[in-house]
């Protein structure tokens, strides 16, 4: 166990560095993809080490272990309508009585079984739902990971040009001449070219907060619809006064969160059948059986859902800010040169200059001098190709 919260740890630990992408991107493709491999480990432990048990009376000959990778296999339910009652409830979702398995219009538990031939009509079956989620569950949270670091890939695409320029700059051989010929030459770095850079970026943004959607909402349609709330839910019951959020012996008016969304005690329905040359088998058993495993996912799954409810928020943050910042740099940017807007410019290439002043103040001059011509028009470079050969100058 020592090793594997060592290992854990390690997992969990961010080294803090200078990054390509924003604090807000991190979140997601590292803190997010760190949250779902350490859950999806805690998970697998759970996952290879527990099994269903079921209750088996001593009276019936069927083998425990052959009930219990049955019911593995087939899952276990409970009643829906049960969820929430606070009156002939064993387990949650469990009537007390077996036999009781529908419900009349009173609200009062009956059998669908007939009773000496005789079929009760008022007696309306309850809705039974399943649940198989323990046997692919770590294998959902490892794929939500691929998920969350998906779009930094479109990242390093998108943004090469950029991470160029940085590598150049951290260098120390930045020569200011082959920055503005390399990064703000029109032939080589087309203007179409940046734009669709800049439209990639807010992309990449979007789908960050497309991924925490996909995952909350994917999660919540494979639990049954009680995913998108879970969260909140925790929060409320923990509010509850000991006696009464733990009184598994009482009511179950407001029932553990978890236990709604993965409940650990559940129905389970087998066939015996065998026969040999002098006897012949065939039996139907009903049994109540614990899974251990979902109280690790109960706590596991509250973390995951925190986690991806500030990557939504992060996101949309992260969204705006790019958006505002792109705003500022199109209606508000001055090259602090001689006090003149950049008009001339493309919105990457003022993307480009607020990167080097910021990395190198003194190269981001020497760059401006560059740009800038004998009449302090900008650019150079980005129309040295349409220069007038007469004398003309240039022709924006």
């Amino acid at each position: 166990m020592a090793m594997i919260a060592t290992d854990i740890k390690g997992m969990l630990s961010v080294k803090i560095k200078p990054r390509n992408d924003t604090y807000t991107d991190q979140y997601n493709r590292i803190f997010m993809v760190k949250i779902l491999l350490v859950t999806c480990v805690i998970m697998g432990i759970s996952w290879f080490n527990d099994s269903v048990k079921c209750l088996v009376p001593g009276v019936n000959a069927v083998d425990g272990g052959f009930v219990s990778q049955a019911c593995w296999i087939q899952g276990v339910y409970v009643y829906k309508e049960l969820m929430y009652r606070s009156s002939e409830v064993g387990y949650f979702g469990i009537p007390k009585d077996m036999d009781n398995d529908g419900m009349l219009a009173s609200g009062e538990l009956c059998s669908t079984t007939p009773k000496f031939g005789v079929v009760n009509e008022k007696c309306k079956p309850m809705q039974k739902t399943f649940f198989l989620q323990y046997q692919w569950m770590p294998f959902l949270i490892a794929a939500l990971s691929i998920l969350y670091y998906l779009p930094y890939i479109g990242f390093r695409s998108a943004n090469s040009d950029l991470i160029s320029l940085k590598s150049t700059i951290k260098s120390g051989t930045a020569n200011a001449e082959k920055i503005a010929k390399n990064f703000f030459d029109r032939h080589s770095n087309p203007s179409r070219n940046m734009t669709l850079r800049v439209v990639f970026n807010i992309l990449i943004k979007v789908l960050y907060i497309v991924a925490n959607l996909v995952a909350l909402l994917g999660l919540d349609n494979l639990l049954n619809g009680e995913f998108v709330s879970y969260g909140s839910k925790w929060v409320s019951w923990a509010k509850l006064d000991n006696a009464v959020a733990y009184d598994y012996m009482g009511k179950y008016d407001q029932p553990k969160p978890g236990n709604v969304l993965l409940p650990p005690f559940g129905y389970c329905e087998m066939y015996e059948s065998s026969k040999d040359i002098k006897h012949s088998t065939a039996n139907k058993h009903k049994l109540i059986c614990e899974l251990s495993q979902n109280i690790l996912y109960q706590y596991s799954l509250v973390i995951v859902w925190f986690a991806i409810v500030f990557g939504i928020v992060i996101s949309v943050i992260g969204l705006i800010l790019l958006l505002v910042s792109y705003a500022v740099n199109i209606f508000g940017t001055k090259d602090n040169y001689g006090g003149k807007k950049i008009r001339s410019l493309t919105l990457r290439e003022r993307e480009y200059l607020e990167f080097i002043q910021k990395k190198n103040p003194i190269l981001y001059r020497e760059v401006l001098e560059c740009l800038h011509d004998g009449n302090d028009t900008l650019p150079l470079y980005p129309q040295a190709d349409r220069y007038n050969e007469k004398g003309a100058g240039y022709q924006l």
